[in-house]
């Protein structure tokens, strides 16, 4: 009889033990806030709940010597392990289990959650481009976690506005450092990221930034970065081929963002592909344009000249921002008189439709733009991954703009961040994550097969061509130019 008595306290307290536990846990719980700030202001998303009140097993505080010394153990059997963990028990010991995962295994790093952080742009000459970019991050953090997160923990995304603003960047990017974030996943503004790599910050932190849009070359030089998309350069350079060789183009003009770096990068790559090819640049039609002035009338009357309403101009390449884009198209600039064409920054709804108000004579018609990406366009929208992703993404936001290549390239980064983390398995450190990184190979209908390799980031080389259509004074969507995916020239092709 006592025995009895004893027993069902005993029974009630496990039940209430694993009712909370079970709470604390459920699916899809994980903050995924936006900051309108500078990271300094101080982290919106905090560990709040204590280990020990969840019933989990293996939780330590992770400033004790016994977290320490389990992190130190860990590392040292991880790094003598050989290939992947992905369910069960992995050479560490841990299991891919809530409550089994070992816990605080690294910085940012705890028995229920990973905490992530990331610049974006919300406002400022970009926000047009970029403003979407952390909604297709958050579309596959919310599917992960409505499925339990990864080994048992929730993915915390932090998203802080820099505004495109390399200085502003730069300082959340040091802040997220400072305040103990696991890793920086796709960084859809590239300056501050730019700055964070020149300067040091990214190697001396040893932080992962998985996933990234590859704006600048930088990103492919940094052994903690890793793009999915394909570079600005290689988009030129494919750009200046094809032109050269299936539109028997001659005569070649562009007009470049002189303020960001991509856009000089860019500018210069294409330049040495035309020569290569035995093209010429027409004298006085290379124009670099400042972002931030309000109008190019005269630029325009210059180079309207020179190109003679495109006979002289056989090609004319813009490597804009789409704001900018719309201020030269506004003032009348010629387009090419064979060919005209943008780089990725000009592959949204939003511009074709403005390119069309802004020139209704048709003169868009034919307008190409060039991506790394498969976008939602003709039978590559009924490909499994696409259309997961315009799934996703309007779950999020019904509205968005699917063929932002942008946006599409933010959900693919963070699948590929995912996807990392999945393959390191329960014993989650930096720098498991590297070496999973740097030896990983990703068959994805969104892209060409990627590819990532110690010291060679540059996994997606190929780009391919859609064009406006324009029909009755209104763009009708992008129409596949039927290229397919072509090899960077710097890289064999």
């Amino acid at each position: 009889m006592n025995r009895n008595i004893g027993a069902k306290p005993f029974a009630f307290m496990a039940a209430i033990l694993l009712l909370v536990s079970w709470l604390r846990l459920e699916p899809g719980t994980g903050p995924q806030q936006v900051a309108t700030g500078p990271a300094a202001e101080g982290p919106l998303t905090e560990e709040v709940v204590d280990p020990a009140l969840t019933g989990e097993v293996g939780a330590l505080d992770p400033a004790s010597p016994e977290a320490a010394a389990a992190r130190s153990a860990a590392a040292t059997k991880a790094r003598a392990a050989t290939g992947t963990a992905t369910a069960g028990k992995d050479p560490s010991g841990f299991e891919c289990a809530p409550g089994k995962n070992g816990g605080a295994t690294d910085t940012g790093v705890s028995a229920n959650r990973i905490r992530l952080a990331t610049t974006a742009v919300l406002d400022g000459p970009a926000k047009t481009l970029l403003e979407d970019s952390p909604k297709a991050m958050k579309a596959v953090i919310d599917k992960v976690n409505q499925q339990g997160g990864v080994c048992g923990r929730l993915l915390d995304l932090r998203v802080v506005n820099d505004s495109f603003r390399a200085e502003l960047g730069l300082s959340s990017i040091r802040s997220f450092i400072d305040e103990g974030y696991f890793a920086l996943p796709v960084v859809p503004s590239a300056e501050g990221l730019g700055s964070a790599i020149e300067s040091g910050v990214i190697a001396k932190a040893k932080i992962p930034v998985v996933g990234t849009d590859g704006m600048r070359k930088e990103q492919y030089s940094e052994p903690y970065v890793w793009p999915v998309a394909s570079a600005t350069v290689t988009a030129m350079r494919v750009m200046a081929k094809y032109a050269s060789t299936q539109r028997n183009a001659r005569t070649f003009a562009i007009v470049y963002d002189e303020k960001y770096k991509f856009g000089v990068e860019g500018k210069d790559a294409f330049v040495d592909q035309v020569r290569k090819l035995g093209g010429t640049m027409v004298d006085g039609a290379v124009i670099g344009l400042n972002p931030d002035d309000n109008s190019y009338a005269s630029t325009i009357q210059t180079f309207n000249a020179k190109c003679d309403k495109g006979n002289l101009c056989d090609v004319v390449a813009l490597l804009l921002l789409p704001e900018t884009a719309k201020k030269w198209l506004q003032g009348g600039a010629t387009f090419g008189g064979k060919y005209t064409a943008g780089a990725q920054t000009l592959f949204t709804d939003r511009f074709a439709q403005d390119c069309v108000l802004l020139r209704p004579g048709g003169e868009c018609q034919g307008f190409a733009v060039w991506t790394g990406y498969n976008p939602p366009i003709g039978p590559l929208a009924s490909k499994p991954g696409v259309t997961a992703y315009v799934n996703d993404v309007r779950a999020v936001k019904p509205g968005i703009d699917v063929n932002n290549q942008f946006v599409e390239g933010a959900y693919l980064g963070m699948t590929v961040f995912v996807e990392a983390l999945k393959r390191v398995g329960p014993n989650l450190t930096r720098e498991r994550l590297r070496e999973v990184m740097d030896t990983l190979t990703l068959e994805t209908d969104l892209a060409s097969t990627l590819t990532w390799k110690t010291g060679q980031h540059a996994a997606n080389v190929r780009s391919q061509s859609f064009s406006m259509t324009v029909s009755q004074g209104a763009f009708r969507g992008w129409a596949d130019e039927g290229t397919g995916f072509l090899l960077d020239p710097a890289h064999g092709g």
